[in-house]
Formats: structure tokens, sequence, C-alpha cells
């Protein structure tokens, strides 16, 4: 049987990590770096019929460069009696827990937010907290980063998106398998929050998920503000678009975005206005410059880019709609 596991989605630089490195430091739960294939190679692959198909599942996983970190200490012939695509994720994913010592295991990769059907339908007893932040302040977030968006028009469309796709699938998913959490009340409030997601997922609350335990082959020193080492929760965290964001992208911002700004209740500014179809065109074309320049820099770390390159394919392979996953 599969496991109830704990997946932790939102947009990227919505607090993921937090939420993550907080929950790590329960005695019964842990969490490995991101995966990134779990709904990509499901829906390349769907559930194994045979022997082979679960050899085959087993060792297309066990192949990813991020997953060959974790350092397990697996065979994909292991996999052989699997008969559910979820069983063999599982299998890995325990193996992950048995080696920190923890019974539970969890998967935090942001992007899952668009996948929450998928992520059910695998493992029906899953459990999903959805983290959600200040669009502007993910906004300024992402783009300071190599694999974000190249402007605030790209950056509020992005979260848009991932908040309504994410949100709109959490409900169906039903409150038995969806939370929401606010980043705001998770930094201002840590205690309130974490015993409504200790609650949220039936374990026991405890002092120490109120403490960081970051993994340490994360840990970049080099990075600025040690990235990986948080070793506390930083009050005051948010609002930075007051301060940090121009005018003129505050007004593109809420054009795009303002109806979630305030269905989540966050302020806004009355700035919207309307976009010309050329300035779309522009910050579009801006957009992905930055994306292939992005990747482009990542071609120096040859095994990232083999297991990208490979879950590309799956996502084409996958969308195709001829795998049946009976």
């Amino acid at each position: 049987m599969a496991d109830s596991p704990i997946f932790i989605v939102g947009c990227p630089r919505s607090g993921t990590k937090l939420i993550r490195d907080l929950l790590r430091s329960h005695s019964n739960i842990t969490f490995p770096p991101e995966s990134h294939f779990i709904p990509r190679l499901y829906k390349l692959y769907g559930n194994p019929r045979s022997e082979n198909d679960a050899v085959k599942i087993a060792s297309a996983i066990l192949d990813i460069h991020w997953v060959k970190g974790f350092g397990l200490s697996l065979t994909p012939s292991s996999f052989s009696g699997c008969r559910s695509y979820g069983e063999i994720v599982s299998g890995i994913f325990r193996e992950w827990a048995r080696m920190e010592g923890k019974p539970r295991w969890g998967d935090k990769t942001p992007q899952y937010v668009t996948d929450i059907p998928a992520l059910v339908e695998i493992f029906p007893d899953c459990k999903i907290i959805h983290i959600y932040r200040d669009g502007r302040d993910v906004a300024l977030s992402l783009m300071n980063t190599w694999f974000g968006s190249g402007n605030v028009y790209s950056a509020a469309r992005a979260w848009k998106h991932m908040m309504e796709k994410g949100r709109r699938d959490g409900r169906g998913a039903g409150p038995e398998r969806y939370l929401e959490l606010r980043y705001e009340s998770l930094i201002e409030g840590p205690r309130e929050a974490m015993e409504e997601v200790c609650e949220f997922r039936g374990e026991p609350f405890n002092e120490t998920v109120l403490t960081p335990s970051f993994i340490e082959s994360e840990v970049k020193p080099d990075r600025p503000g040690g990235y990986g080492t948080k070793t506390r929760i930083l009050k005051g965290n948010h609002g930075k678009w007051r301060d940090r964001m121009p005018d003129a992208d505050r007004a593109v911002f809420e054009s795009v975005a303002g109806d979630i700004l305030r269905e989540l209740g966050y302020e806004t500014e009355g700035r919207a206005r309307r976009i010309a179809a050329h300035e779309k065109l522009f910050w579009t074309a801006q957009d992905y410059c930055k994306f292939i320049w992005g990747r482009r820099n990542r071609i120096g770390k040859s095994g990232w880019l083999r297991g990208e390159l490979f879950l590309r394919w799956a996502d084409f392979m996958g969308g195709s709609g001829q795998k049946d996953r009976r």
C-alpha cells in the first residue's frame, strides 16, 4: 500500500521551504530535497502492470540526478513487486525516512500546486499544505532568482495562475486533504499556525516545530544570507513591496492580479490600469529571454541538465494521453 505523505506546495518564494524546515524538526516526519518528478512521471508511465514495468519506472526515478543525491541504497529490481506508481514512490521516500530515523515522509516541491489532482490520484490519503504569500513580495523575490520571472508582469501572471489553480483544485480535494496557510500568519504567529498544521496532519504539536531544521546538502553559505541555514523564524519578513517595488510595477501587478490579492485579504492601492498589447508582448519576450539565459548558465551542471531534459521529455510524452494508467 502507498503511504499518506504530506505535500507542501505553493508559488515559489512563498515560504514553502520555511514550513518544510519547521516540519522537519518534528520527530515523526522528514523531507528530502525537492523531487520535481512525481506527477510528471506518473503522467508518462502510469501504474506498472508487470515486473518489467515496475523496474523500468523505478530505474527512471533512481537515475534522476537529484534523486541520486538522496544517497539511497536501492536498486530498481527491489521494486519489481509493485503494482502502483504510488508504491514505487513511497518505497523511495520511505528509504529516505528510514535513513533519517523518522516514520513518515513528505515532499516539498512548490510547483506541485498545479498538480494537486494528480497527487490525490497517486496518494488518495495524502495531506496537502498550500502556503501562500502576498504576490508582490513573491514577485520581488522571484525576479531576483535565476529561475524566476523576468519582470513584474510575468511574475504576477505566474502567481495568479498558481493561486487560482491551486485553490480550485485544493477545494476539490476536500478539507480532509487540503489546508491553506498564510505565510504572514506563520511568521507573525508561528505557534498558532504550527498547531493548526500539526492537527491537520494528525501529529501531536511539539515545541521543536518552531525551530527550522535544514537539509545539510542544501546549505550554501556563499549565497546571500547563507541559504539553507536559517535557524529561526524571521518575524516582519513581509510587506517589502511597499518600499522596494516601484509605483509602475505596483500598478502592473495590481492590474494583472489585483482580484486575487483582494480575495485573499491583501490590501490594494487602486492602481490598476489597462495593459497594452505591445507591453504584454515585450514583457513576455523579456521573460522568455531570462528563462533561456538562466538555463544556459546551468548547462555546466551536466547532471542537473540531464535530469531536467528527461523530465521535459516526460512532460511531452505524458501530455500525449497515450499511457493507460489503469
